[in-house]
């Protein structure tokens, strides 16, 4: 079994909002039972390891300087594309999941080891559907201060913490309980991902908790099979939230829809699978 190694170093920096993703998806391969480490140096990475690694560089050549050190680890490089990464035995490209790929995702779809690095609910499959939900409010929205335009009006009651700065996101454990305390999270995305058919965390996590999920974004609805409802204005989004409040029935078979839905695709189990399933097609090394 290998180490999972996070690398944040001078050389190779990892910026705060893709740290905040991988350390969360890894919370995964702990759960596992491997060894789950963010380094601060190069020196600290083992042939033994896979490392998940940004796009932010601060180096000449990182590859050879990764080379030298542990040529045998496995690296796993974020919107690598233009870097040269031949001196590298084993390297995966991996990028936003864009079902509408931009140029530079389209680029890394040609290299032969690619996979997306998919956003996902942190939590164990298992676990999905069994949390006590205690109803506080009627909505939530924990992200970037997207669609502030979209908030619901009186008489909906809910949070939105929208910020635009990544120090005020919210923990994991946090948003987890205020999903589990809500009927709705709002499933808000940018003009960006709405263009490339990029699904934001938030969808997943709000369906893992039993929210009934509502978001501006139409890729989101057909990503997962329609239990993400579609709104395409505050009056379409407070229309839908009436006609779920007042059928209580319509909110549980959503509910019993999204955890369904999350058990089998929606946890950053099935996103760790998909780069443990490409490392050993493309190198046949199984970790």
């Amino acid at each position: 079994m290998r180490d999972i190694l996070i690398l944040n170093c001078k050389e190779i920096v990892c910026l705060k909002v893709l740290l905040f993703v991988i350390t969360e998806m890894c919370e995964a391969f702990k759960t596992r039972g491997y060894n789950v480490k963010v380094i601060d140096s190069i020196k600290d990475i083992t042939n033994n390891s896979v490392v998940f690694m940004g796009s932010t560089i601060m180096h000449s050549d990182p590859a050879s300087l990764l080379n030298q050190v542990a040529p045998d680890a496995i690296y796993i490089g974020w919107y690598w594309g233009n870097i040269n990464t031949s001196q590298l035995k084993y390297f995966i490209y991996t990028y936003e999941n864009m079902f509408n790929p931009d140029d530079r995702v389209k680029l890394l779809k040609t290299k032969i080891a690619n996979c997306p690095l998919l956003l996902r609910a942190s939590d164990n499959p298992d676990l999905i559907g069994t949390y006590e939900r205690n109803v506080l409010r009627d909505y939530c929205y924990m992200g970037w201060n997207y669609c502030p335009n979209l908030i619901p009006s009186e008489p909906y009651k809910g949070l939105y913490h929208g910020v635009s700065n990544h120090d005020l996101f919210l923990g994991y454990s946090q948003r987890r309980e205020i999903y589990l305390s809500s009927i709705f999270a709002l499933g808000f995305q940018g003009n960006d991902n709405i263009v490339t058919k990029h699904v934001g965390q938030r969808m997943y996590e709000g369906m893992a908790y039993g929210c009934i999920v509502l978001s501006n974004s139409p890729a989101a609805c057909e990503q997962t099979n329609n239990i993400v409802v579609y709104i395409d204005s505050k009056g379409d989004l407070e229309n839908k939230m009436k006609y779920f409040k007042e059928n209580p029935d319509m909110i549980k078979k959503k509910q019993e829809e999204g955890y369904k839905f999350i058990k089998e695709f929606g946890t950053n189990h099935y996103a760790i699978d998909k780069f443990i399933e490409c490392i050993n097609k493309s190198y046949g090394i199984s970790i």
